[in-house]
């Protein structure tokens, strides 16, 4: 019973949220309402217990009942979020939606044909949040926004298909002892890469993460990139968990794909650098993330995967954490829109700090939360030499060197107002006729919490990460396919 609660209480709550969609309060709240229910019924499933419905095996290990939970927090702080920072109409319905998908797809782990189709049907419920317009709009969509949904839809579907022809042909796959027998590995692979590829935003395709975080909803960037992403890697490890045979004969094409995370991992921070555009770079410097995260986890050792999953665990909070403060650094303070402003750490001073302490743990600088996990993917590195290690190390001081120049440009700038001098009160006027002077409103108080509690938790798991890094340990503990140097 709390399986199938847990994979179809969020679909329920989300039609009723549809038709109520206009009591935006109301909305908000039962979806607040409805991700603390979630977040019990997973505390009280009792962990490796599989369960069977339908002809379907559901089963729920420690390290899954953990990202569930993160996921269900995550969803519960932007729902919460959504009451002071702009969003769709749609959102809340939206996502509970994705979150229920991804909920099944950790459920389903073992079922790889439904799961590539809940992946798939996640993606294209992103693109309706990527394309939604706030509640009473007169405007329509733009362009941009336009064109990020359906790149990201094509991309999708694109990683949809070529997962389900990798599964196609691992089931159908017979290992042979014959010699001269061209093994269908490589090309599974293959499959599998592209595929899981699109969906952690790998070189060369990338382009659609920076393009999702300047044009959709802050809040939409989270779910996208903390929920539906982490669900695709959290699947691509359990893939390799129940066929080994894909790493034991691919140890050339390992190496390749080593090579593309260094690679994105340099890119993205690269990029980075070069973007005037803040949201841009934070998409960018997520990307750098993810090259490190796929490289640790390409090498199959204990280190690289221990610090790919706690990586993605970390990415989940500081994601959150930045498009939090990204939100609240965009709110009109009376200036013209086309206005470039370079003091928002003065005029925002909690969402300033967040925006810079948020890049610092996606970075991976003490002694934030990065820190522990980039140090076992930096660990992973110098087990396969000098050269890689260099060159993660090359792309984080990159990154570094571009949350300089963004704090400099965007956060820590004079003021760009003008003063200007009084105008007399004319004959026959009081001081009731002068325009009234713009006060600065504070930053929400609800959101300011938010943002002390994120950053608490990234102090917290940097200071102390051994509860964390033991459950990961436990589960890879256990995995068929690491591979001992």
């Amino acid at each position: 019973m709390a399986y199938l609660l847990l994979m179809f209480f969020p679909a329920a709550m989300s039609a009723s949220c549809f038709v109520l969609r206009k009591q935006t309060r109301l909305v908000i709240g039962i979806a607040v309402a409805t991700m603390l229910t979630q977040l019990v019924l997973a505390s009280q499933l009792p962990p490796d217990q599989p369960s069977r419905l339908l002809g379907l095996t559901l089963v729920l290990d420690p390290l899954s009942r953990l990202f569930l939970m993160t996921f269900f927090c995550v969803g519960a702080c932007a729902f919460l979020s959504s009451w002071g920072i702009p969003h769709g109409e749609n959102f809340v319905p939206v996502a509970l939606l994705m979150l229920c998908f991804s909920g099944a797809t950790i459920l389903l782990l073992q079922e790889p044909f439904v799961v590539s189709l809940l992946l798939i049907s996640g993606g294209l419920l992103a693109v309706l949040a990527i394309v939604d317009l706030p509640t009473g709009s007169p405007s329509l969509v733009e362009r941009a926004s336009i064109a990020t949904g359906l790149k990201y839809l094509v991309l999708m579907v694109i990683a949809g298909v070529m997962m389900y022809l990798a599964f196609v042909m691992v089931n159908i796959y017979r290992p042979s002892d014959a010699v001269d027998r061209v093994s269908p590995a490589h090309l599974i692979l293959g499959l599998m890469a592209i595929g899981f590829g699109l969906r952690l935003a790998t070189v060369p395709f990338h382009s659609w993460l920076p393009d999702l975080a300047e044009d959709a909803a802050p809040m939409v960037s989270v779910i996208v990139v903390t929920v539906i992403n982490v669900t695709s890697l959290l699947f691509l490890i359990n893939t390799f968990q129940f066929f080994p045979i894909l790493i034991q004969e691919n140890e050339t094409g390992l190496q390749i794909l080593q090579a593309f995370g260094i690679a994105t991992a340099l890119l993205g921070s690269s990029l980075a650098l070069s973007q005037p555009n803040m949201r841009r770079t934070l998409g960018y410097l997520i990307v750098y993330n993810a090259g490190m995260v796929f490289f640790g986890l390409t090498t199959m050792t204990i280190p690289g995967l221990s610090g790919a999953l706690f990586e993605s665990f970390n990415q989940i909070i500081v994601v959150m954490l930045l498009f939090l403060c990204v939100g609240l650094l965009e709110r009109p303070d009376g200036r013209p829109p086309h206005v470039v402003r370079r003091d928002l750490l003065w005029r925002w001073p909690i969402a300033g700090t967040g925006l810079i302490a948020g890049c610092l743990a996606l970075i991976g600088l003490p002694p934030f939360n990065g820190f522990a996990s980039k140090l076992l993917i930096y660990q992973a590195a110098s087990q396969q030499g000098g050269l890689t290690l260099a060159l993660l190390l090359l792309s984080t001081a990159i990154a570094l060197l571009a949350l300089v120049r963004l704090a400099y440009e965007r956060l820590l700038g004079p003021p760009e107002e003008v003063q200007i001098d009084d105008t007399p009160i004319l004959l026959g006027t009081t001081d009731l006729d002068r325009p009234a002077e713009r006060r600065l409103e504070a930053e929400p108080r609800g959101l300011a919490v938010l943002i002390g509690v994120l950053l608490v938790l990234c102090l917290g798991i940097g200071l102390y990460p051994q509860p964390i890094l033991a459950a990961i340990r436990d589960v890879i503990g256990g995995l068929t396919f690491i591979r001992v140097l």
